[in-house]
């Protein structure tokens, strides 16, 4: 089915399966034969895929997806939902590549596609029973058992039986997604390390019109100085940081004489106009951010301040981002 469902969680992302993808489909498909022998075989000419993928673009109520790496933009796996019939869908053809981490949070994204995109009350898998690794999984994120079905699928000659099991859309908000989330984020914990080591919330950014007018609208919330006055000629503005326990830590800038940094934001009204993040790899936080279409607005500079290096970026939301060097 030529359908335009796209959803990005913390690590990945689902995409729709396109003709391109063929020969990354019969790659996965072929590289881990002892994982997959509980699905049916695939002919390593992709020719063949393009073909199938052609004729599954035509094919309605079938949801064919690629699972994507958000850090990098590569897809590491596979998954669907088709049979779609009175408001219920199988879901399958599932398969990530060896050492991949995108299996919770691939099915949650899946789940959440059919719930909230396409209108769904309930998706069901179909697993043969000796597939005792997947079945255990299918329990394990609280998908209820419905029935096992005898002799119910053939492969390769074989007939096996077959364990069908599902979420309704109040056992997967309740339980399902709870776990797979749980799961998920972890997941994100390790690769964002891995990645960047962490992002570590600093400060927000305030424009104001004058620094020490406005410094009397924050002692009356409980906001102490965190340092001195400093001033910036290469980013143009004047600044100083301000401190409250338990609260985040704010910023104030004002432009220096005859600069115009904060001009606009003063203009909308959108005074808070940034959050600051300490990252150990300000090349990688670049990269990531980059790689999921953010620009950057301030290339790498000396901050006068923190004395490392600095860099602004604005995500697709349009939500400024300032990324400084923890040494």
């Amino acid at each position: 089915m030529n359908h335009k469902c796209t959803l990005d969680g913390y690590c990945y992302r689902l995409r729709p399966v396109k003709v391109s993808d063929a020969e990354f489909i019969v790659k996965t498909r072929l590289e881990d034969a002892e994982r997959n022998i509980f699905i049916h075989k695939i002919s390593p000419d992709i020719s063949l895929q393009e073909e199938w993928i052609k004729n599954y673009l035509e094919r309605e109520g079938d949801y064919y997806f690629i699972v994507e790496n958000r850090f990098n933009n590569k897809p590491e796996g596979l998954i669907a939902f088709y049979n779609v019939a009175d408001n219920r869908a199988e879901w399958g053809r599932w398969v990530i590549k060896k050492g991949s981490f995108a299996a919770a949070e691939s099915v949650k994204l899946l789940y959440k596609i059919a719930f909230e995109q396409v209108g769904l009350d309930e998706l069901y898998c179909d697993t043969i029973e000796d597939n005792k690794a997947v079945v255990s999984f299918h329990t394990s994120i609280g998908e209820k058992t419905r029935e096992v079905l005898i002799d119910e699928i053939e492969l390769e000659g074989k007939r096996y039986n077959s364990v069908i099991q599902y979420s309704d859309r109040k056992n997967f908000y309740e339980v399902v997604e709870p776990k797979l989330d749980n799961n998920a984020y972890m997941i994100y914990k390790r690769m964002i390390k891995q990645s960047v080591g962490e992002l570590e919330f600093e400060h927000i950014g305030v424009a104001v019109k004058n620094i020490e007018k406005e410094m009397k609208n924050y002692l009356l919330l409980g906001y102490r100085k965190d340092s001195d006055i400093f001033e910036d000629e290469t980013q143009g503005i004047r600044g100083i940081f301000l401190a409250r326990d338990g609260h985040p830590k704010l910023e104030l800038l004002e432009n220096l004489e005859g600069r115009d940094t904060v001009t606009k934001q003063l203009a909308s009204g959108n005074k808070m106009y940034h959050r600051a993040y300490l990252t150990k790899n300000i090349e990688g936080a670049i990269e990531l951010f980059k790689a999921n279409k953010a620009k950057i607005i301030s290339p790498l500079v000396m901050s006068t301040f923190y004395k490392t290096r600095i860099c602004f970026m604005i995500l697709p939301n349009m939500e400024m981002i300032e990324l400084v060097e923890k040494i």
